[in-house]
């Protein structure tokens, strides 16, 4: 079980790592390079067992936030019949397609920080 969560944590960070860096052309990336960013680097140390609780609580109270900024978004995109959100392009006229996107990321970085406090008790 240790071995699995560790290449977990491993794919999570290298995840995360490729998303902050593909953030350079969002209309807010630095928003968005530091929550996936800060998320990788916690995933990286915590394969070793080398992170402090409070910053990975600081990661998922980053994440409740970006998810009640973007939930309308995603309750729209469910109202709108659920239209392919990586083939729809983006525009005034579909807001919700990059909300859902910011939504789904988000909870990626939710998902990584569970498995986190998860090993961090599991070890502890």
């Amino acid at each position: 079980m240790k071995l699995v969560i560790q290449i977990l944590l491993g794919l999570f960070s290298l995840l995360l790592f490729f998303s902050a860096i593909v953030q350079y052309n969002d209309p807010d990336p630095l928003h968005w390079m530091f929550l996936y960013g800060f998320s990788a680097f916690l995933c990286a140390f915590g394969i070793f067992k080398k992170v402090n609780k409070a910053y990975i609580f600081f990661s998922l109270g980053a994440v409740v936030l970006q998810l009640l900024i973007v939930v309308d978004g995603a309750y729209s995109w469910l109202q709108s019949g659920m239209e392919n959100i990586l083939t729809t392009p983006m525009g005034e006229e579909k807001p919700y397609i990059e909300q859902m996107r910011e939504f789904l990321g988000t909870c990626i970085v939710g998902t990584s920080n569970l498995l986190l406090l998860y090993w961090q008790k599991w070890n502890t």
